[in-house]
């Protein structure tokens, strides 16, 4: 009897029926995961709440308990929304640097957490040819690498997990011109049958049913692995002997990163004021390294008390905080520092892999971001941070009094100030400065440290002493080209709380008075108008960036006007939307709207617009009603028309 075989159109019926269950089943993975995840968001954020009114011990013990169990859940239900992405091919990589060591050292301070009280030990190899620097996806091989040690961890009660790295890649072939990396997770626990090992990789599977009630686990962690390896073009398996341990290694195909290179843009940071609060001295030169490379001035401390001392005495733009320091918890000083300087943004840098911390933080509105980042994630992540905070106001007198006696570099300062539209006095030594200060007109001293009858150092003791007295603390910069001086503990040692080196760009000056509250944040200083006061007003700015507009489309002819125009016509039903989506508390909608505005408005170099949409989308992603900021949208758009009609011929 011959079985009939079948027919092209039945063969092509079953595959698009297999293709639109496979999306159904990964449709439901992430809709399950969506549901599950906001009612526990909730859950985790009432523990929080009642954690911090400070209970009884038996009752903080509950909440600890039931924190970490919804923390479990909730990296759970990453890891399924992940499983569900990469099973309807919707995952997708970035290309960023990776530091294989700093990947790797910071894998291993992560999971110390869940080695305490096990007699386990957490070892690097890492082969002396490896790159320093590679192209990849930092966070999916973090992952990867993070699963397999978990995994490591779990089955081993003692002895040792050992994270190599080496270039002797055995089931991979590399092109010319790339690296090909092993890596490889060996531990000296369980073991298990090779026959049990060749299953590991399914999806929900663990090494038998016995297993998977002593450790527990839903088995994703190494599926995700597979697929995530396979994604990066490469391999992955593991090799183990029942009672001996196990080794789990995968392969991926690569490129080395000269650590030198200046191939990709990096982000501007010029004048931004960073503290940095990492206690790895390793990890606190590569942030400053780093950041200061993009034109940051960065302050680096090692420990919570230090960073509080520094945020008491002067403003940053932005922190950089670790979560896990010697004295107490990056989390508590992050709570701690929005009190006392509320206009700084933040971000947390941590190795630690905590849903709920991460949850925590984006309530907080601070950005969580896992080490290793690459230096443009990092200068990203800063430059974002350093966006979203609206800029301190300032109580009382906020003029500014500068005192140096080289009139060239009056000049320069008076000219820069003019341009910043900052209304400032002059004076030539200390004498002088300190009448002004006793008027009681100036809130701030910009000061050089070599003047004639009375130095800057001379002012700076005066002024401190007076301060005493008077139960203050006056602002005091000093100027100067001296660049030891420009070393914290040198200026912060005689009194004065910031340092500017000569000669002084535009960008910092105008960074530093944004920081301590004498002017509001400028995306163009060039074309900043005069004000009488100290501060600039929105309508003085101009709603259009010309001459980022040139820079962006190689000039201001008519076919640059004529797409200015569609702009308008584009926005304006835009602009309705987002008015009716407000009025309906439609939150979804007004987040994805203002998400919309806030790429048109940028691509056509309209700053402000952008900004006010940038700040609704967050608003509205925390469910805020903000009439002020539709308000302003609205009226910042008609400026923006205005402006583009008057440049059409």
């Amino acid at each position: 009897m011959t079985t009939k075989q079948p027919t092209i159109e039945q063969l092509q019926r079953e595959l698009v029926q297999a293709d639109a269950a496979a999306d159904q089943k990964s449709n439901f993975l992430a809709t399950m995961s969506h549901e599950i995840r906001t009612p526990m968001q909730s859950v985790y954020g009432l523990l929080e709440l009642i954690e911090q009114e400070k209970p009884d011990s038996n009752i903080m013990s509950m909440v600890k308990t039931a924190k970490n169990s919804a923390s479990g859940l909730l990296e759970i239900l990453d890891d399924i929304l992940d499983f569900a992405k990469m099973d309807a091919n919707q995952m997708a990589l970035d290309n960023f640097e990776v530091p294989v060591r700093t990947l790797a050292y910071g894998i291993n301070e992560a999971m110390a957490v869940k080695v305490q009280g096990k007699p386990v030990g957490l070892k690097d190899d890492i082969a002396k040819d490896v790159p320093f620097v590679v192209v990849g996806d930092p966070k999916r091989l973090r992952q990867v690498i993070m699963n397999l040690m978990s995994n490591a961890l779990k089955f081993t009660h003692k002895g040792t997990v050992t994270i190599k790295i080496t270039k002797e890649c055995q089931h991979i072939e590399t092109k010319e011109n790339k690296v090909g990396l092993r890596f490889e997770i060996t531990d000296t626990g369980i073991g298990m049958s090779q026959d049990i090992a060749d299953t590991l990789f399914t999806p929900f599977t663990q090494a038998d049913n016995s297993t998977s009630r002593k450790y527990g686990g839903t088995g994703l962690g190494l599926s995700i692995s597979k697929k995530l390896v396979e994604i990066m073009g490469g391999e992955i398996g593991v090799q183990s002997t029942e009672g001996k341990g196990s080794t789990f290694w995968f392969e991926i195909p690569t490129e080395e990163v000269a650590t030198d290179s200046q191939n990709t843009a990096m982000p501007s940071l010029d004048g931004l004021s960073i503290l940095s609060v990492e206690d790895h001295p390793q990890g606190a030169k590569e942030i400053m390294r780093s950041l200061q490379s993009m034109g940051a001035t960065v302050e680096s401390c090692p420990t919570y008390g230090e960073a509080l001392e520094l945020a008491i005495r002067r403003p940053f733009d932005v922190a950089i905080i670790d979560q896990g320091l010697p004295d107490g918890l990056g989390l508590d000083l992050i709570r701690e520092l929005m009190e006392l300087r509320p206009f700084t943004g933040f971000i947390m840098y941590t190795v630690r892999e905590d849903a709920g911390l991460q949850h925590t933080l984006q309530s907080l509105g601070v950005t969580y971001l896992t080490k290793p980042a690459s230096r443009i994630g990092l200068g990203e992540a800063v430059q974002d941070a350093a966006s979203k905070v609206e800029k301190m106001s300032t109580d009382g007198p906020t003029k500014l009094l500068v005192a140096e006696d080289t009139a060239s570099v009056r000049d320069v300062l008076q000219r820069q100030l003019d341009k910043l539209g900052v209304d400032a006095t002059f004076v030539e030594n200390g004498i002088e400065a300190l009448e002004c200060i006793s008027s009681g007109e100036y809130g701030i001293l910009l000061t050089d440290l070599h003047m004639p009858e009375m130095d800057g150092y001379d002012v700076i003791k005066k002024i401190r002493e007076d301060d005493k007295k008077n139960n203050r603390h006056f602002p005091v910069i000093s100027l100067t080209a001296d660049v030891q001086m420009s070393q914290r503990q040198n200026y912060m040692s005689h009194g004065f709380d910031e340092c500017l080196l000569k000669p002084v760009s535009l960008g910092q000056l105008q960074r530093l008075l944004v920081r301590w509250g004498l002017l509001e944040e400028t995306h163009n200083t060039a074309t900043t108008q005069k004000s009488k006061n100290t501060k600039i007003s929105i309508s003085e700015k101009p709603a259009i960036d010309q001459n980022a507009v040139v820079e962006q489309m190689g000039g201001l002819d008519e076919d640059t006007i004529e797409m200015l125009g569609m702009f308008i016509e584009m926005t304006k039903p835009l602009i309705e939307k987002i008015s009716q989506a407000h009025e309906n508390q439609n939150f979804h909608d007004l987040s994805e709207l203002a998400h919309s505005l806030k790429g048109a408005a940028r691509s056509a170099c309209a700053n402000i617009l952008g900004d006010y949409a940038s700040k609704l989308q967050d608003e509205s992603e925390a469910q805020q009603e903000r009439p002020d900021l539709i308000k302003k949208i609205t009226i910042e758009f008609q400026r923006v028309e205005k402006e583009i009609t008057s440049l059409e011929p």
